[in-house]
Formats: structure tokens, sequence, C-alpha cells
């Protein structure tokens, strides 16, 4: 057995700086939006493709992801959650490598979206509106450590055989561009992620993630700010909404961790034109808030008193196909729903859901990816 270390020292060095999405030298899709329990993610698939190759671009790479999804009351039949609903979302990702050799590399992520036909579960002020998510600046090395053994592992086009166990990491900045991080009061975000990639044949892997991102913000409840309103908010004098001249409190406690496990398998073959790709993913996030509360007399009986937690789940089912170098398209579905029923008896299934009245959460998805 042999054991593959690249520049450990780096790792060491920025560990408290890891976050972001798994390295991957030629990226096929990804579709991370938000990782928080209050804007759930519309999708979450990371694919690895083969290794580097020239482009035109040298050193500098860009990716754009063009989606369309419906979901979230298209497939419920009675009563008013039977709404139809369409989102069109793009991703663009510029990126640049540092260094080739030790594969680190920097990129931005600029993520917009629009409601083109919206439903009772749309969160726009406005109808159709055209959403931004924070801006993120990532810092990613791939394969930083590995494992290899001669007769196990992927082989190359050159025969070659490469590490069968490796481990990347990846950091990322969150800049707070969207609304819903400017009415949290969000200053920045950072995060922290290692991957774990088993891939004992070309044609199946297997990966584990592990992440978390810390919010910071300048209060620890939602705090509205009125001098960016034309009109006076509606408050009491002296309620306990009023913090002070032109503060006014919302509901609610601010996000300050988030915590990120998630496994998928990934099936690969040659499909004629291109490669193909199935992945089955499971994601599940944890979520705890600033505030902590104690147990006192107004407390309800079923109330859990300490700090503010929620949890999600997510599975994706995933078919992609690459037909030439620069351009794939990717499609399947995807379920983010609580991990247990709402009277909290039983487990829900995480990859399909299309009957759970105006708990759906059943979502399918159509990307073209272009990557550069």
């Amino acid at each position: 057995m042999r054991v593959n270390v690249k520049n450990a020292l780096i790792v060491g060095c920025l560990g408290a700086l890891l976050t972001g999405p798994a390295l991957a030298l030629e990226e096929k899709k990804e579709k991370r939006k938000d990782e928080s329990a209050s804007e759930p993610a519309k999708a979450a698939i990371e694919t690895e493709t083969k290794p580097e190759s020239k482009s035109w671009l040298g050193d500098f790479g860009l990716t754009f992801i063009y989606e369309n999804s419906v979901g979230s009351g298209s497939f419920t039949t009675k009563g008013e959650s039977a709404q139809p609903y369409w989102n069109m979302s793009y991703s663009i990702r510029p990126s640049y490598t540092i260094s080739k050799d030790l594969r680190i590399k920097t990129s931005l992520r600029f993520d917009l979206d629009q409601n083109i036909i919206e439903n009772y579960q749309s969160s726009n002020v406005e109808p159709n509106q055209l959403q931004f998510y924070d801006i993120r600046w990532s810092f990613s090395q791939g394969g930083f450590a590995g494992f290899g053994a001669e007769g196990f592992g992927p082989v190359d086009d050159e025969g070659k055989r490469g590490d069968f166990l490796s481990f990347d990491w990846s950091a990322t900045f969150y800049f707070p561009t969207a609304k819903a991080s400017q009415l949290s009061n969000k200053i920045l975000g950072l995060g922290a992620a290692f991957y774990t990639t088993f891939q004992p044949v070309n044609w199946f892997d297997f990966k584990y993630t592990f992440g978390a991102v810390k919010n910071f913000n300048e209060y620890t409840g939602k705090v509205l700010d009125t001098s960016n309103l034309s009109l006076p908010a509606q408050s009491r004098a002296n309620g306990a909404e009023s913090l002070g001249e032109g503060l006014v409190a919302l509901a609610g406690y601010n996000l300050e961790w988030s915590m990120t496990q998630d496994l998928a398998l990934d099936f690969m073959w040659p499909a004629g034109l291109g490669d193909m790709s199935l992945t089955i993913g499971w994601t599940y996030f944890q979520n705890y808030t600033y505030g902590n509360t104690a147990r006192d007399e107004f407390t309800a009986e079923n109330a859990t008193p300490g700090r503010g937690y929620s949890d999600l789940m997510r599975g994706v089912v995933d078919i992609s196909w690459q037909p030439i170098s620069y351009l794939g398209v990717s499609i399947g579905w995807l379920v983010d729903q609580s991990p247990k029923t709402a009277d909290g008896s039983d487990f829900r299934f995480p990859w399909w859901d299309t009957s759970n009245g105006s708990e759906n959460r059943q979502s399918f998805y159509l990307d073209l990816v272009g990557t550069f």
C-alpha cells in the first residue's frame, strides 16, 4: 500500500477556514444554494469528472449552470396546496488555479433565481421577483492526501492506477448579498468542509462530506433598521419589540451554526457520445440559533428549553450526461423535508414524496451545465 500526502502543512494552517464544494478540476454540476433550514437548498449533488485537461482559458475556468425546476404543489391534487410552481435559476462560477501540482484553486460563485409560476410557498416580496443569494469566495485543494494499492483503484487512460481513497478540503467566505441575509443583519459567514472519496474502480465511487458554517450577525435576533424604510415600522410605544431609536425586533433568532453531513453513491459508465453518471445522495442539515431559552412558568408543556435547533434532510436522484467537453445536462429530482413525520412517530422516506399534502417537498429539475 502507498500513502500520498500533498502539502499537509497547508491544510493544517488553513484548517479553521475549510468549507464549500469538493474540489473537482472539471465540474459537471453543483447546485447548492443555501444550507439553512429557514431557506432550504434547491439541490445538492457534486460530481467529479476525469483528471484535469487543458483549457483554452489556461489557469482560469468558468462554470455556468442554468436550471429549470418544478414542484412544491405541482403534484398535489387536493385543496389549496394544489398549485403549480416553476423556478428558473442561474449560477456563474469563475475560478483560478493557484497551483496545478498541489491542485489548489480559488473560485467565486454568483447565484440568482426567479419564480416564473409562483404558489403558496413563494417567499418573494413581489411576484416573479429576481432573487440574489450570498456571494461565495472559496479556496479548495483536491487530493491533498490519499491511499493507493496495486490492483485496487481507478485506472486512467495511460494505465496508471490512482488512489482508491482520497481527501479534499475547501474554504468559503459568504458575503451577505441575499435579502434574507440582510434582514438577519448578517456580516459574514465562514465555513469548513472535508471530503472523503472511496473509488475502488472506474465506474463507482462513494463520497462522505462533513461541513460547518459559522455566521456572524450584528444582532443575535432578527432586527429591522427603520432607516432603510420609506414608512415607519408598526410597533408599540415602549413595546418589547422596540430596541432603541430606529431599531425594531422581529420574531425569531438568527442562525449561528449550520452543520452538514452528506453521503453520495456515484455510478459512471460510457454512453457512446460522452459519459453518463447516476448519483444517489442523502444530506442531513443541523441548524443552531444564537438564542438559548430556559424553562419558566410560561413555557408550554411540550416545549423543549435550550438552544434553538432545527434539522432537515434532502434526498436526490440525479442522472448527468456530458456529450462534449464543455457542455453537459443533468436531470433528476430531490426532496427537502424534515427527517420525521409531523407527530414524530415515524421517519420519512428520503427520495420520494409527491402526496404529502401541503408539506409536499418533491421537485424535478433539468440543468444545462457549461464548463470551460
